[in-house]
């Protein structure tokens, strides 16, 4: 019986070795060839409806379109707008329009509030929200644009600064409710110039006037820092 197995496996290595010089592939029960699945591209996961490449914008811009659930965490994933040297312009969050707990299509929604830019393209990107933080979880789908610099809005989009507060105190572009205790250095607010400044936020634009109000009212505190 030995015999046999021996004559057997003898008979298979011969097979074996006259394939392989002959230059044939093994027959698949021996050499199984294992296809590996693909892996699907951001354009087959996000899809954006109202952007093209190269398309004209100015702010705000609402962007509109559909991701499968997995893009979203929370029912929402960050949307980003640079200007042509990787300056970030603008962020917002965008949110899923129905359940977003799916692997089907869900669509969403965002209105881009962003600053002008100083240079004639730049692009959108559309983040897949990542709460693990892990690299190999990462992806987005990136868009270029032209911005209408020429139809820009007066105005700005982000809102016009304001004093608000209880005692006129704080320059915001957004109501903002204070205590009302009242001290010495909001007087030096009144004839101060409220707008924004090189950040992109609102604040008081240092003057002279204002500077010397400040710390004469910060000395009569007896050195408390005016706010």
């Amino acid at each position: 019986m030995k015999k046999i197995y021996f004559i057997v496996i003898l008979v298979v290595i011969a097979t074996a070795a006259v394939l392989v010089i002959s230059g044939k592939k093994l027959p698949s029960i021996i050499s199984p060839t294992i296809s590996p699945s693909a892996t699907p591209t951001s354009a087959e996961l996000i899809k954006v409806s109202n952007v093209s490449s190269g398309q004209l914008i100015k702010s705000p811009f609402v962007v509109t379109g559909e991701a499968r659930g997995y893009w979203f965490f929370e029912a929402s994933f960050p949307i980003r707008i640079l200007d042509a040297d990787g300056l970030e312009l603008g962020v917002v969050v965008a949110q899923a329009q129905s359940e977003w707990m799916t692997e089907d299509f869900v669509p969403f929604e965002a209105t881009l509030v962003f600053k002008k830019p100083t240079t004639a393209t730049g692009t959108i990107i559309l983040q897949k929200d990542n709460p693990s933080g892990l690299p190999e979880n990462d992806d987005e789908l990136r868009i270029n644009v032209r911005f209408d610099l020429e139809n820009w809005p007066a105005t700005p989009a982000l809102g016009q600064c304001k004093p608000t507060g209880c005692s006129g105190q704080v320059c915001s572009d957004e109501d903002v409710v204070t205590t009302c205790e009242f001290k010495p250095e909001y007087a030096c607010y009144q004839n101060a110039k409220c707008e924004r400044q090189s950040d992109g936020k609102c604040g008081w634009t240092p003057s002279e006037e204002l500077v010397a109000c400040l710390y004469a009212a910060w000395s009569a505190e007896g050195g408390a820092n005016p706010q």
